[in-house]
């Protein structure tokens, strides 16, 4: 019988053995053969390969033949251009030494049923998947003795690659299991390779991810340390634009924006607006007489004591001039500015600044003009704050240390 390999049974990989024998190579039936003069691990190698350079096989029986025959079938057998290595093992304990010790890497295992028991084979089968945890070696079972280990029941119970009845191998099937086994074990570490660099690249993009959270956090606290920074500088240019910088209340610009949009809304609401105009008598004098400095101290005084009578939100102090300040009074009737004037009388004369420049007091005394209105959208803003301006003037024609409602006698201040 010619052992020629049939091309229309073999596939690409089988183009790559090289073979040069053709003699049939036969199993005979176990009990024909003569008990092993020796237990020692056989180990046939190809001269001058690494292991990394070769597919490693153990061959697992008790009969020295069938060790001489399988290598004798495969002798120059080659896939993907790399020869068989075999190893060989004539027991269980032999067979666990090599798979778990010597040799964790073996490709496949042909690996006899019945040695020392009748089911040392599959022992050793249940050792290498269940406690060695080696899914990666391909076991092909074979046996001279079938009864002992029924080929369906096998299959089923253990995790086993191939079961081949030893008459049935001859070197044509022998090179067919090689190639599968050999081509099931390259599939399954490439895919265990692919796995292995997923992994890597998935932790690779973990690390990255890591790295961008911490990146866009410091990122994050740096954007709130200059949004900090930028609310500050937009505080400090607000209170530029917005505050007398002597004072501390709202300067001329900041009141009349303000006196704008309340004049707007007041005049939806038809409510009535309020606004005081407020001279320090005889400032010049004043200043003349105790210096710039003692002036400024004295406008400073005067802006915290208007404030600290205005009690709501909505009411606005501001120094509207050199001494003269304005306060707008959103939805309040002219009896209420002229309590606010009558209170803000009051604290000043109880601070007791002494003026004795004053041709009217020896203290610091004011001069205050009001308006009241319900604003019209048909007229202008500033119509109000020119009638207080009258207001304020009245007063001080009639001898100063007064307020005045245009329109009306001026009032003396009482203290």
């Amino acid at each position: 019988m010619s052992l020629s390999t049939p091309q229309s049974q073999l596939d690409e990989d089988r183009d790559r053995i090289v073979d040069s024998n053709d003699d049939e190579v036969l199993f005979c039936d176990e009990d024909e053969e003569t008990a092993p003069q020796t237990t020692d691990i056989l180990q046939t190698e190809t001269a001058g390969a690494t292991e990394t350079e070769v597919w490693k096989v153990i061959i697992v029986d008790d009969e020295p033949s069938v060790h001489r025959a399988t290598q004798l079938a495969l002798k120059n057998f080659r896939f993907e251009d790399k020869p068989l290595s075999f190893y060989s093992a004539y027991s269980a304990e032999e067979a666990k030494q090599l798979i778990s010790i010597d040799h964790p890497d073996t490709t496949f295992i042909l690996l006899d049923v019945v040695m020392e028991t009748n089911d040392a084979g599959l022992r050793v089968v249940r050792y290498i998947r269940e406690e060695l945890k080696n899914q990666h070696v391909r076991i092909i079972l074979r046996t001279g003795h079938p009864g002992e280990a029924p080929e369906e029941s096998v299959i089923v119970n253990y995790d086993i690659n191939d079961y081949k009845l030893k008459v049935e191998l001859t070197r044509q099937r022998m090179v067919t299991t090689a190639i599968a086994a050999l081509r099931s074990y390259r599939d399954i570490i490439t895919i265990e390779k692919q796995k292995q660099e997923l992994t890597q690249a998935l932790e690779h993009l973990q690390q990255t991810q890591n790295q961008l959270e911490e990146y866009a956090y410091m990122l994050e606290m740096k954007v709130a340390e200059r949004t900090v920074a930028l609310e500050k500088a937009n505080q400090e240019l607000y209170l530029l634009a917005n505050l007398d910088g002597l004072t501390g209340v709202a300067n001329r610009r900041c009141f009349d924006e303000y006196w704008q949009k309340q004049w707007q809304l007041l005049a939806e609401q038809q409510q009535p607006l309020s606004l005081i105009l407020i001279d320090i008598d005889y400032f010049k004098n004043y200043n003349d007489r105790y210096g710039h400095q003692a002036g400024d101290e004295c406008l400073q005084i005067v802006a915290r004591t208007i404030s600290n009578v205005l009690k709501r939100p909505t009411d606005l102090v501001a120094r509207y001039g050199g001494e003269e300040f304005a306060i707008a009074l959103p939805n309040t009737p002219l009896a209420g500015a002229q309590q606010i004037v009558q209170a803000i009388a009051s604290e000043i004369g109880k601070l007791n600044l002494e003026h004795t420049h004053s041709p009217i007091s020896n203290h610091i005394t004011l001069s205050l003009g009001i308006s009241c209105t319900i604003p019209n959208p048909n007229t202008s803003w500033k119509s109000a704050i020119a009638i207080a301006d009258k207001a304020l003037y009245q007063a001080k024609e009639d001898g100063r240390n007064r307020y005045c409602v245009f329109g009306e006698p001026s009032m003396p201040l009482v203290p």
